[in-house]
């Protein structure tokens, strides 16, 4: 189930459904994210084999894998926010800046093939499917910047299990509630873009959560 699909509304704080009224989980918004993640890498991995296998040039497999960052990224953006139509101007002004971001990062990469810095084997395929995985950052940093416009001002990290985080994120759930926007952001510890850490929001006046 993928939530901005038809059939379910947003109340501004979360999805519901148009027919039954019943609100969706979080876990059933997660596993949304999921499928889109899975799918973008799925094309990435084929656009990395096709560079691999001299099928593409590198300026194809720079354009293509730039076309499925900004369809990642924007979808995740608009998840975050209850769905396509609920994405205001300055939503899609700070989508396009951690977009930009991961443009930066695929010059790099790029250049560093080009260099023979980074070898066209199983490595790089590994790392073309990371870029699919950082929409997760995405994902979490637009629903934060969405709580602070709700008034929300503190946060805590919530790992997604204490087996497999990293040293970084187990450090970042420990300091318990903190100031908005100053815990370190999903995606920058150790584990990179494969974190799947979650932040919870806070109004520290009227102690209601998100």
């Amino acid at each position: 189930m993928f939530p901005l699909l038809t059939g379910y509304g947003w109340n501004g704080t979360r999805y519901y459904d148009l027919e039954t009224g019943q609100f969706v989980s979080n876990a059933a918004v997660r596993e949304g994210l999921e499928s889109v993640m899975d799918a973008s890498a799925l094309q990435m991995n084929a656009l990395t084999q096709q560079l691999i296998d001299g099928g593409i040039s590198l300026a194809d497999w720079q354009t293509g894998m730039m076309q499925q960052i900004k369809i990642t990224h924007t979808t995740s953006a608009a998840l975050s926010q209850g769905g396509w139509a609920a994405m205001t101007q300055s939503d899609w002004g700070a989508t396009g800046q951690l977009i930009r971001a991961q443009y930066d990062y695929l010059r790099n990469f790029a250049a560093e093939i080009a260099s023979g810095k980074q070898p066209l084997d199983g490595r790089a395929l590994v790392r073309a499917d990371l870029y699919a995985d950082a929409a997760n950052g995405t994902f979490a940093e637009m629903g934060r910047r969405d709580a602070i416009e709700s008034g929300f001002d503190e946060e805590m990290r919530e790992l997604e299990d204490t087996i497999n985080a990293c040293d970084g994120c187990i450090e970042q759930a420990m300091l318990d509630w903190q100031p908005i926007g100053t815990l370190k952001a999903i995606g920058s510890q150790e584990c990179s873009t494969r974190c799947r850490c979650e932040f919870k929001f806070r109004n520290s006046e009227t102690g209601e959560e998100r």
